[in-house]
């Protein structure tokens, strides 16, 4: 008995060490397609805190007053992940489709916008924004919030 016991504890001491310094490991290609849909989703109805809990800490202050300040000006119609590229274990590429109507001149637009996801020891986290285009042209490239 006190040896099935110590092979017991034995075994959940090996488990906790070895799931310990896992971080970001925790989080596979699953949780990118689930933070994505979240994120997109809480963007396309305006809830940008909530959208914000997915973007880099160090970003989150500039991503809310980034969409504040296009949310004036446009009103978001649909976001649909068009794809996902997997750079390596840490950095995917994703390309999501955006249309908008620009409230000056009620005109629908659609425009495909290139983002930098990478995996972090909580999840999933955007790490940049793309421009939104004038007039239809091509989104400017991607940069990060801070630069």
């Amino acid at each position: 008995m006190a040896r099935t016991r110590f092979l017991g504890v034995i075994v959940t001491v090996l488990g906790v060490m070895g799931s310990a310094g896992c971080g970001r490991h925790l989080y596979n290609r699953d949780d990118l397609t689930v933070d994505l849909a979240k994120h997109h989703i809480d963007l396309r109805w305006g809830r940008l805190e909530n959208a914000a809990q997915r973007v880099d800490p160090q970003m989150r202050g500039a991503f809310v007053q980034v969409w504040s300040q296009r949310l004036a000006g446009l009103e978001l119609q649909d976001m649909d992940v068009a794809g996902v590229a997997v750079i390596d274990e840490d950095t995917a590429e994703v390309i999501v489709v955006v249309t908008y109507v620009d409230k000056g001149t009620m005109g629908v637009q659609t425009v495909q916008l290139p983002e930098r996801w990478v995996r972090t020891e909580a999840g999933w986290r955007l790490a940049t924004v793309a421009e939104l285009p004038d007039g239809g042209a091509a989104p400017a490239a991607t940069t990060p919030f801070g630069g």
